[in-house]
C-alpha cells in the first residue's frame, strides 16, 4: 500500500510499446498495462501497437518479409536470425526506416511526454531509443522479454531495466554488454484472468460440454500456421473420443480450411476465429497443441497444462519449446504425423498427462506482471525522489 501512495503523488504517465508480430506481444503488453493500472490507479498509461497506424511501405518491407520467411522459407529465416545474434547487430532496421515508417509513435511520444518507456518486442525497443537519442523524450525504458532468448539489438546504453524470462536470457544479456544490476529475472508477464484457480468441469460447463469426453484446444498464434488444418483433419478421423477447439486468431484462410473439415463421431470440432476466452478454454482443456510461442506456453503453465508443440519458428520459439521439454511439461514433434500421434498418447495416459501437467505447473510465474509493474513504477519513484532533492538543493 505504502508504494501504491507512493506512485500515485507522482501520477507518471506510461507509454507500453509494442508490435504485433503474432498476438503474444500485444498480450504481454496488455498485461503489463493492466497491473501497473491496478498499482497506480491515478497514472496515465497509454499503449501503442506500432504496427497499427504503420506505412504500408513499412509493413511490405518489414512485416511481410518476415512472414514470408516464416511462413514458407524457415530455414532462410534460421540462418537471417543466427547471423544476426553471431554478428552483434544492433538494430533491426535502420532508424530512418522507423522514423519514417511508424511516425505516429515518434509524434505520440513527443505529445504524451511519458516518463517511462515500456518495450515489449524488440522493435520497441529500438523506437524508443531512437526517440531518445533524437532528444523527442527523456522517459526511462525498460525492456520486457517475452521469449526463452533474447538477441543483441535489445542492449542498448539507454536501456535503464531489463524484464526477461529466466537466468538465460539474463546471461545472455550480460554476454552482449548489459549490466547485470540493470536486469530483474521476472518470468513473462500474463494476464490476471490466468491465475484464476478453477476446476475443469465447471470451465467446461461455460461452453457447454457435459459429456466426459476430453477437451484439447489447439493453437497457432495470432496469424495461425499453414499446417493447423492438416493437423485437425488427422485429429478429426481418430477414433479416441475428444472435443476439438481449433483457434485460427486473425487468420482468415486457415478459419475457412478448418471449417470444410467434417469429423468422425468420436471428434466433436468447435472451430473459433479471434476469441477472448483464451483463459477459459485453457483451464477447460486436457492438452493445449500449439505453436510455442513465450506468452501462449506462459499462459499455458499458469492452467497446469500440458503441450504438445509444432511448427516452432526457429530461434525464441525453439528455445521456448526446449525449455518446456527439459522441464517435463511439454513435447517436440516435427510433423503432422508425431503431432496427432503425441496428442493421442497423451489422451490415453492419464498418469502421463497429470505427471506432466503438474511439472508445467511448476514453470508459472503469476507474479509476473506485478513484478514488472512495481519494477517500472518504483524506478518512477527514484526518479521523483532525485527531482525532489534537486528542487530542495
Amino acid at each position: 500500500m505504502e508504494g501504491e501512495l507512493k506512485v500515485m503523488k507522482d501520477c507518471p504517465r506510461i507509454l507500453v510499446l509494442t508490435l504485433s508480430f503474432g498476438s503474444g506481444h500485444v498480450r504481454a503488453a496488455q498485461a503489463v498495462a493492466a497491473e501497473l493500472r491496478r498499482l497506480a490507479p491515478r497514472a496515465e498509461i497509454l499503449v501503442i501497437d506500432a504496427l497499427e497506424h504503420s506505412s504500408k511501405a513499412f509493413r511490405a518491407l518489414y512485416v511481410r518479409p518476415y512472414w514470408a520467411m516464416v511462413r514458407y522459407a524457415p530455414v532462410l529465416w534460421k540462418r537471417f536470425f543466427e547471423t544476426r545474434v553471431k554478428g552483434r547487430h544492433e538494430q533491426t532496421a535502420p532508424a530512418w526506416a522507423f522514423r519514417k515508417g511508424c511516425p505516429e509513435v515518434f509524434t505520440a511520444i513527443a505529445r504524451f511526454k511519458p516518463e517511462v518507456i515500456v518495450a515489449c518486442e524488440v522493435a520497441a525497443c529500438e523506437m524508443a531509443v531512437i526517440a531518445k537519442r533524437a532528444r523527442l523524450t527523456e522517459a526511462r525504458v525498460v525492456n520486457v522479454i517475452t521469449d526463452h532468448e533474447a538477441e543483441p539489438v535489445w542492449v542498448k546504453e539507454e536501456i535503464c531495466s531489463y524484464a526477461v524470462a529466466t537466468e538465460y536470457v539474463r546471461d545472455q544479456l550480460c554476454g552482449w554488454g548489459a549490466e547485470a544490476e540493470k536486469i530483474m529475472v521476472t518470468g513473462i508477464p500474463t494476464a490476471r484472468e490466468f491465475h484464476i484457480e478453477t476446476d475443469k468441469r465447471s470451465e467446461r460447463a461455460r461452453f457447454g460440454i457435459k459429456d466426459e469426453r476430453p477437451l484439447v484446444l489447439l493453437m497457432g498464434g495470432g496469424q495461425g500456421p499453414t499446417r493447423m488444418d492438416q493437423i485437425v483433419a488427422r485429429l478429426c478421423q481418430c477414433e479416441t473420443a475428444m472435443h476439438l477447439v481449433a483457434i485460427a486468431g486473425r487468420d482468415e484462410r486457415v478459419r475457412k480450411r478448418l471449417a470444410r473439415i467434417s469429423s468422425n463421431g468420436e471428434v466433436n470440432l468447435h472451430v473459433l476465429g479471434w476469441t477472448e476466452s483464451i483463459a477459459s478454454l485453457m483451464r477447460a482443456a486436457f492438452i493445449l497443441a500449439t505453436k510455442p510461442g513465450g506468452l501462449t506456453l506462459t499462459e499455458a503453465a499458469q492452467c497446469a497444462l500440458p503441450v504438445v508443440m509444432f511448427d516452432g519458428i526457429p530461434g525464441p520459439e525453439l528455445l521456448n519449446a526446449e525449455h518446456f521439454v527439459s522441464n517435463g511439461a511439454g513435447i517436440i514433434t516435427r510433423n503432422v504425423n508425431e503431432t496427432v500421434a503425441a496428442i493421442e498418447k497423451l489422451l490415453r495416459n492419464e498418469e502421463w498427462r497429470n505427471v506432466m501437467s503438474l511439472r508445467s505447473k511448476r514453470l508459472s510465474r503469476p507474479g509476473a506482471a506485478t513484478e514488472i509493474a512495481r519494477l517500472v513504477l518504483d524506478g518512477n519513484n527514484e526518479d521523483a525522489a532525485i527531482r525532489e532533492q534537486r528542487l530542495s538543493a
